[in-house]
């Protein structure tokens, strides 16, 4: 992997953007900043398109990939968020603009990753300086900053601030981050001198697995809380949104939320040992903060039988929750996103062999978004969990489209008879 440039030796169209980090690093005490206010800018690197086809190429493999047509600059952005009690947050993100030849990008195109763990040293953005492999979502976004897309690709709430963990399926944490991050890049360019038009560039969101969640969070906070981020349409790849199910389904992911719902709400409302048989509620706190997702997949037992108390497991699989554990699934539904009538355009994609995220329940959640009003394209292919790869194409042309004035195609009138 290649580590990023240092600031001496950056290329020289990056080098004065250097002074923005000084600029924008000590706020005036009497002026509290925005949520999605830029406070730090900070050059990277410049890819040619030669380096950006490297890059995309270790995520494609076999599948046909782009080819880039444009050179991308490399960013981080740091910014402001507030989570879920409102206090204030700083928030990270990365940055990928295309070097186009006049206008600023007409699309941008957010992506929000998969589970990654709770702990900083498993942030999304230390993935390609680390040489791990969670999902090489920095290449992913770069496939489609070189073709022209503002990528952005933030890291969760939590992430950028010592001594704090990420809130793990936090739907109103989430669905803040994930606007705030659309607000820091607008900022961005209209600091680089582009006066952009109300809504421009088209911002479109998407998400693999967690992050499904999060744009769909989004899309559900939007109205209340960035209206101005006007989303132009998401795209979920196998998106994780209905917690319960995600429980029953792919339980080993279930110890990081139970652990962030029991801060966030207290033991009294949402009590792990009430979920988790003994030997993993004792020792959850440490379990969950020692080790990044892949530990976590190797630590806990895939099976829910053997992973959740008798009570809890029996209720989850009878979908009796709201009867036998009512505060436990009150949460859980609180934070299973995408269901209101929010009307922004959705692409999901899916696959027949997903193991996290079962088609049955893919197809309960898409029924779900028709039954809400809102205008659904659903793709079914034939592999696993992570679309991205097989979908690219189905992706790009869908935005381009629905930026182009095209109206949002929907299967709704025929979903009520598919899996």
């Amino acid at each position: 992997m290649k580590a990023p440039c240092p600031l001496t030796r950056l290329p020289r169209r990056l080098l004065p953007l250097a002074a923005v980090v000084l600029l924008l690093g000590a706020p005036p005490a009497a002026r509290p900043l925005e949520p999605g206010a830029l406070t730090a800018v900070e050059p990277v690197e410049s890819l040619g398109t030669a380096e950006v086809d490297r890059i995309v190429a270790e995520l494609f493999e076999e599948a046909r990939m782009p080819a880039a047509q444009f050179p991308v600059d490399c960013y981080t952005l740091r910014f402001q968020s507030r989570y879920p009690d409102d206090t204030s947050a700083q928030a990270t993100a990365q940055l990928f603009v295309p070097r186009l030849p006049e206008a600023p990008p007409a699309m941008m195109y957010l992506f929000a990753p998969g589970s990654t763990g709770l702990v900083n040293a498993c942030r999304p953005s230390r993935e390609h300086l680390a040489g791990i492999r969670w999902g090489l979502y920095r290449s992913h976004v770069l496939a489609f900053a070189g073709q022209g897309f503002l990528g952005v690709l933030p890291d969760y709430l939590g992430f950028a601030e010592p001594g704090r963990l990420q809130p793990y399926m936090s739907a109103v944490a989430e669905g803040r981050l994930v606007l705030d991050a659309i607000r820091a890049a607008r900022a961005f360019l209209e600091q680089k001198g582009w006066r952009l038009p109300r809504g421009k560039p088209a911002a479109f969101v998407s998400g693999f697995s967690q992050g499904g969640h999060a744009i769909f969070a989004a899309a559900d906070l939007q109205r209340a809380y960035a209206p101005e981020a006007r989303l132009a349409g998401i795209i979920g790849y196998g998106p994780s949104t209905d917690l319960e199910a995600l429980f029953r389904e792919f339980p080993v992911a279930a110890p990081m939320a139970i652990h962030t719902f029991s801060r966030m709400y207290g033991i009294a409302r949402f009590n792990p040992a009430l979920i988790l048989q003994e030997r993993w509620a004792g020792s959850l706190a440490h379990d969950v903060t020692r080790q990044c997702v892949g530990g976590m997949q190797q630590y806990y037992p895939w099976s829910a039988r053997e992973l959740f108390t008798p009570a809890f497991a029996d209720a989850l699989f009878a979908r009796q929750l709201a009867g036998k554990f009512p505060e436990i699934h009150r949460i859980l539904k609180e934070n299973s996103p995408g269901l209101t009538r929010h009307r922004v355009p959705s692409l999901i994609l899916q696959g027949t062999d997903d193991i996290v995220v079962r088609p049955a329940s893919q197809g309960e959640f898409v029924r779900g978004l028709c039954r809400a009003g809102n205008p659904v394209r659903y793709v079914v292919y034939r592999g696993r969990h992570d679309t991205r790869q097989v979908g690219y194409w189905e992706a790009l042309e869908w935005m381009r489209a629905l930026a182009g004035g095209r109206p949002a195609p929907s299967d709704c009138r025929d979903l009520e008879d598919r899996p």
